[in-house]
């Protein structure tokens, strides 16, 4: 993506968020930060890279109007409080009685710091590495100890990038090795075999990576269950007996 329209597509975004906050009365830099933060990934995560500024416009639009839903649903009494205040027709029927005004409460729900959230997104991670990956045998507890020490004092969406790259990688050794061993397994054609190299390459978070992980646990189990003896408790690999 040229240099210029990045720098064009971070500063669109800044005016937009603070336009959006600003309309709704939040002012807290720590809580706009967040919101630029959010709605940065959101756009680039949904531009290709020849993208074109007629591209960014409309991903820009439809990401703003999710931020927008997003604020609303999670901070009602600040988009109250931001409303217009309601004006009485001049020509009014003697009849019309005017509506009570509504009395604000003054209750901002308590908005979580920016090292809160970020601490959350790292824990998040943590138990991914410590409990899901390792129950489903992809890494040792040792590799999760590793790993997890990666994430201390590192930005999240960096740091889940990095990790998700190691384990793709790991993953995509485990399944060679276990087609080498096996006669292909349950992916015994080429055609199945690229399909789960695309997909290993298209997995976009760790929760993504841990499902595509939890699928081929059990594609690999029902295929020995039928097959093969000894290694029930194995994920990928290994020595394995015919059955007689």
């Amino acid at each position: 993506m040229d240099s210029q329209l990045a720098q064009l597509i971070d500063l669109n975004i800044k005016g937009r968020v603070f336009a959006l906050c600003q309309s709704r009365g939040i002012i807290d830099p720590t809580i706009i930060g967040y919101y630029i933060e959010i709605l940065s990934q959101a756009v680039h995560d949904n531009l290709h890279e020849d993208a074109n500024p007629l591209d960014f416009n409309h991903v820009l639009d439809e990401r703003v109007a999710w931020l927008e839903a997003e604020i609303d649903q999670t901070t009602p009494a600040a988009k109250n409080e931001a409303a217009p205040i309601a004006v009485e027709p001049l020509l009014a029927s003697p009849t019309d009685k005017a509506e009570p005004a509504k009395r604000a409460t003054g209750y901002v729900p308590k908005a979580k710091s920016m090292p809160e959230r970020l601490a959350e997104q790292r824990a998040g991670m943590q138990q991914l590495l410590e409990k899901d990956f390792t129950a489903c045998k992809l890494i040792t507890p040792d590799q999760a100890k590793r790993m997890k020490s990666k994430l201390l004092g590192r930005e999240p969406v960096q740091a889940e990038q990095e990790l998700l790259a190691e384990l793709r990688q790991i993953l995509h050794q485990q399944i060679r090795q276990f087609i080498r061993d096996n006669d292909g397994g349950p992916w015994n054609s080429p055609t199945l075999q690229n399909e789960l190299r695309e997909d290993i390459a298209a997995t976009r978070s760790l929760r993504s990576l841990r499902t595509l992980c939890r699928e081929l646990f059990y594609e690999r189990k029902e295929w020995l269950d039928k097959n093969k003896t000894g290694i029930a408790g194995r994920l990928f690999g290994g020595k394995i007996r015919f059955k007689k």
